[in-house]
């Protein structure tokens, strides 16, 4: 998100500093499972039993500066259920934003790579969207994931250094994904292949884009400079927007896919990543 933290902050508070930062809206209440969906981890007991938790602004606990240092203050607190900010300064510089569908308001999403509290929320995520679309290569139920399994893949992943899953979460909910599948093998380290979704309720409004970008970033930050992506023929959504992002296609697997008893091609793309 490109914001300078000081250094008081705990690290486990940048995910909701980086909400506020693109954060619009005059007041926003999350509840504390949103709240708990930004950051990526439980919050403290105290911030459960506490209201002065959350209202405190001054050290040696500096929580509070995820939301003071973008010009929000507390000014609500339901124990266990909920927390009510407001924005007590104007903010001049330019932010990203997602519109609602009815163009009335703004909503701020985060985009970070998932950690292992995520996995439940993960798997749900994902039976949501193979239920919306035929577009994935696994159907609903298909895959059997259970959330220790997962939680064991992140440990994994985090050896490897070149796979992962970013989450996209809109004010609290988990909206998109990207998955990350770096190889093994020393000569192919430099290449991964993606695999992005984003919920039918927050499409069209610039999450795909906004993953992909997210996805070249922390490629570049863990060696990847070669990203591969496959996309089947009917998916026209997801061609448009690889052309759109300086995908190349570099060949038709034809007939790869079976859906409902009819053969669809499959595309194959890839982008150089510059240094």
């Amino acid at each position: 998100m490109g914001i300078t933290m000081t250094k008081q902050m705990d690290k486990k508070y940048i995910p909701l500093a980086s909400y506020f930062e693109v954060a619009t809206q005059p007041e926003i209440t999350l509840s504390f499972e949103e709240l708990e969906n930004i950051i990526g981890q439980t919050l403290p007991n105290a911030a459960y039993l506490n209201r002065s938790w959350w209202k405190k602004t001054k050290p040696p606990l500096s929580h509070f500066l995820a939301w003071t240092q973008a010009g929000y203050a507390v000014i609500d607190v339901t124990l266990s259920t909920s927390v009510t900010f407001a924005r007590t300064e104007a903010k001049p510089i330019e932010i990203t934003e997602v519109n609602n569908q009815n163009n009335t308001n703004t909503t701020a999403y985060i985009i970070r790579p998932a950690e292992a509290s995520d996995a439940r929320a993960l798997i749900h995520l994902q039976e949501e969207i193979f239920q919306q679309t035929d577009f994935m290569y696994s159907m609903h139920n298909e895959l059997n994931l259970t959330v220790q399994q997962l939680r064991k893949d992140f440990t994994y992943w985090k050896k490897l250094k070149n796979r992962t899953i970013l989450l996209c979460i809109l004010n609290g909910l988990f909206v998109g994904y990207a998955y990350i599948h770096g190889y093994k093998h020393t000569k192919t380290k430099h290449v991964a292949s993606i695999c992005l979704a984003v919920t039918s309720e927050y499409q069209h409004k610039g999450i795909g884009t906004a993953l992909v970008q997210a996805v070249e970033d922390w490629a570049k930050q863990h060696k990847i400079s070669r990203l591969e992506l496959s996309i089947m023929e009917h998916n026209e959504n997801a061609l448009h927007l690889a052309k759109k992002l300086d995908f190349q296609q570099e060949g038709i697997r034809q007939k790869a896919i079976r859906l409902h008893d009819r053969y669809l091609d499959e595309y194959s793309f890839s982008k150089i990543l510059s240094d």
